[in-house]
């Protein structure tokens, strides 16, 4: 009998080191995995609205974000969407989990009269939204004529 009870409890030790074995190369294969462990890059404003300024100086602006995710969140470029804007990125393009950062932005509201609204694209490594556009509008107030 004895023996029998130790031929079920190797048997049962064997199969749970396998298991755990298995489980563990699993978890590790996918940790790198960015589609399972993704950086998600967060805003804190997705649109601003800079108000009423008058036409002719820049206008400065800064959309903050925080890497959510949790891996290491790339940004790979900036483009805005006219000539008229101009994106000032940081020399730092990786972000660490739980780590912020900023996109600065100037626009020239020379020539321009109204309500403008420009976007800014943003493109990372997300697996899923690696193309996130952010929105800032303003409003440009022409100059007095005499």
């Amino acid at each position: 009998m004895k023996g029998l009870n130790f031929k079920k409890i190797s048997f049962f030790t064997f199969g749970l080191i396998l298991v755990v074995a298995f489980s563990a190369f699993l978890v590790k294969k996918n940790l790198g995995d960015p589609r399972v462990f993704a950086p998600i890059m967060a805003f804190d404003q997705e649109k601003l609205d800079l108000g009423d300024v008058q036409q002719g100086p820049k206008v400065n602006g800064e959309f903050s974000f925080t890497n959510k995710g949790a891996n290491v969140l790339v940004i790979k470029n900036i483009v805005p969407s006219c000539g008229c804007t101009g994106v000032v990125q940081d020399e730092k393009k990786e972000y660490q989990p739980g780590e912020s950062g900023k996109v600065k932005f100037t626009f020239n509201t020379e020539g321009r009269v109204g309500k403008n609204e420009k976007t800014i694209t943003v493109e990372t490594n997300e697996p899923k939204d690696f193309k996130r556009p952010v929105m800032f509008t303003v409003n440009i107030i022409p100059p007095e004529t005499k």
